[in-house]
């Protein structure tokens, strides 16, 4: 835990909130909370008439994503930041865990990688045709009780995620300042949300087995994505492995 710092976005939700702090209590673990951006924060408020509410939202999460790399980068002499948003449950062993997954960032020379995401089946039990999409990172030993694989572009998951220091300034100095804007100006590039940013960028890989789920705390107006988290959610979630 000396090399390590965790942060938790939580904007204006002090049920999330109370709720990720005793999650985190239960694991001994210290975590910074940010309070997020709200919109009238001038990153946002200056495009007020531009913007729709949708993307005032989706740039108020990335900007608070910014914020906690930030924080971690220019407050913290960590080696690593492990970031999160305030929907999770936490696997009860994760504290045990981060020695190994430390010696395999290092080992597979990772810049990010996913210890929450959604998708719909474990790795393992994706049909063949899917399994390519996520090839294996090997390790030079067997030793690991995790499997680390790539993953495509369209794999969505902010859940939680580690960043090295270096990728951490990297991501700051892509995104921090001027890109929100190049996306007003051009409708091609990637947008300015954290799914298509933060993690896609760099070496990158997901953890198997997953470490974080979704605590079913949100709401969703489409019924295709309320069954799209449901399915992530049945699809990992054990009763005796997470802290609820």
């Amino acid at each position: 835990m000396d090399k390590i710092q965790f942060f938790c976005l939580n904007y204006n939700n002090d049920e999330r909130k109370i709720n990720m702090k005793m999650r985190f209590a239960q694991l001994d673990i210290e975590c910074t909370f940010m309070p997020g951006v709200d919109f009238t924060d001038n990153r946002i408020s200056n495009y007020h008439e531009i913007l729709d509410n949708g993307t005032k939202r989706v740039w108020s999460c990335m900007y608070g994503h910014l914020d906690m790399i930030h924080m971690f980068y220019c407050n913290t002499n960590k080696e690593y930041g492990i970031f999160c948003e305030d929907d999770i449950f936490i696997h009860k062993n994760i504290k045990n865990y981060l020695p190994r997954i430390c010696f395999d960032f290092n080992a597979l020379n990772l810049d990010v990688l996913l210890l929450g995401y959604l998708l719909q089946d474990r790795v393992s039990n994706l049909p063949p045709n899917f399994q390519k999409e996520f090839p294996i990172k090997f390790l030079n030993d067997n030793k690991s009780p995790f499997i680390y694989h790539s993953f495509p572009e369209y794999l969505w998951g902010a859940q939680m995620y580690m960043l090295s220091r270096k990728h951490a300034k990297f991501l700051l100095d892509k995104y921090m300042k001027g890109y929100s804007e190049l996306t007003i100006q051009n409708k091609d590039i990637v947008p300015f949300s954290a799914d298509w940013t933060l993690t896609k960028d760099g070496n990158r890989a997901l953890i198997s087995p997953i470490l974080v789920v979704e605590d079913n705390s949100s709401s969703y107006d489409d019924i295709g994505q309320k069954s799209f988290h449901k399915q992530c959610f049945d699809s990992h979630y054990e009763d005796d492995l997470f802290v609820v």
